[in-house]
């Protein structure tokens, strides 16, 4: 998200702020917001020639790729330990789901999921096999994470596979800021699940 401003339908409103710039969490356990930043977590933000913005996980397209995530996930994680979410739990209200589009197509999706007043949880990240390595899964994380400070959340965490097949997704949470944790929000440790965790105001601490 880098460079890119923020665009409510075909206006882009130049200099949003970013989510790396965002105030963090303070010590005392607060959390900082002026207007502007709480507004960029719902308009669209116009990422190299792309737009990410909120979806229905039950359009055509977004279903089709939803579709594949979970075909990938459920060929590398047995069922029981699988917990990709389908349409329905898409459609839960604690659950934003996003898209990136370009030229009229989709290329990418990831979700956002409210666990309490103060965590959240990346779920459904799924970039188009086509698409990958054009940097579209780390502007989808740039927009999650700014969404999550603009709501509020002080920490983000997320649960992944522990296959080769999942490295790259494991290498962008990494270069993200994301350490290794336990399981959390019910999860229970298995061979098959990787728990990692950032603490939101550390992000802006190494990006000040």
């Amino acid at each position: 998200m880098r460079g890119a401003g923020a665009a409510i339908g075909s206006q882009q409103v130049a200099g949003a702020t970013p989510f790396w710039a965002a105030p963090g969490c303070s010590a005392q356990g607060g959390c900082g917001f002026n207007r502007a930043e709480i507004s960029v977590a719902y308009i669209a933000s116009v990422i190299a020639g792309g737009q990410i913005a909120a979806d229905d996980p039950r359009q055509p397209d977004v279903r089709g790729l939803l579709d594949r995530h979970l075909e990938f996930a459920l060929a590398q994680t047995p069922p029981e330990h699988s917990f990709a979410l389908d349409v329905a739990g898409l459609l839960d209200p604690a659950v934003t789901l996003f898209s990136f589009r370009a030229g009229g197509s989709l290329l990418g999706i990831g979700a956002i999921k409210r666990l309490d007043a103060r965590h959240a949880e990346i779920k459904s990240m799924h970039i188009a096999e086509a698409a990958r390595g054009r940097g579209i899964g780390t502007a989808m994380l740039a927009h999650l994470l700014g969404v999550a400070r603009a709501r509020g959340f002080c920490r983000v965490s997320l649960e992944t596979g522990t296959t080769a097949a999942f490295a790259s997704a494991r290498a962008l949470y990494q270069r993200a800021g994301f350490i290794l944790c336990g399981p959390f929000a019910g999860y229970q440790p298995t061979e098959d699940n990787l728990f990692m965790t950032l603490e939101l105001g550390a992000v802006q601490a190494a990006n000040g």
